[in-house]
């Protein structure tokens, strides 16, 4: 039998949403992301980029000391780049609520810790040099996403990724 599918729970100081992540289609993408989880790495990080109709984007920045008076902002730590995974296993198009690994305009093989999710159907990315690999969908809070379309106020909030159900990956406060 199949292995269930990994689940990641974001908390958000506008709601919480659960994504499924295709563990058997994109075992080197799903792993890269698990990483960051586990190692905490995505602790305190936030939405960076907000492309009204098009894109969220996470997992470049995150916040030092955190309700101090010496709060900042600072680059996450990257692992190394990983294989564009687009091609491997069930190909998935980008399209709304999926959630894709970020990478270097013209570099297939660049992605790090940063990825996005489809606010919209965006499967003109599919062709993109090799395609932008989809590794999971948001089952549940898609009415969190839609608060992106239209555009949110000033402050799009910090959230914290944690796998529920499972022991190894739930670590992140």
């Amino acid at each position: 039998a199949a292995a269930a599918n990994s689940l990641v729970q974001f908390h958000t100081p506008i709601g919480d949403w659960v994504l499924e992540l295709y563990d058997d289609d994109k075992p080197v993408t799903v792993e890269n992301f698990k990483r960051y989880v586990v190692d905490g790495r995505f602790r305190d990080t936030f939405v960076q980029r907000h492309e009204p109709a098009f894109v969220i984007q996470g997992g470049g920045y995150w916040v030092t000391n955190r309700s101090t008076p010496t709060a900042q902002l600072d680059v996450v730590p990257t692992y190394g780049m990983i294989t564009n995974e687009y091609h491997v296993g069930r190909t998935f198009s980008n399209v709304y609520g999926t959630i894709a690994m970020a990478r270097q305009g013209g570099n297939t093989n660049s992605a790090t810790s940063q990825w996005f999710i489809n606010l919209t159907n965006n499967a003109f990315l599919d062709q993109v040099d090799g395609g932008f690999t989809v590794f999971g969908r948001t089952l549940v809070g898609t009415n969190l996403l839609n608060r992106f379309y239209p555009p949110p106020g000033a402050s799009s909030g910090i959230y914290r990724a944690q796998v529920p159900g499972n022991p190894s990956l739930s670590t992140i406060p």
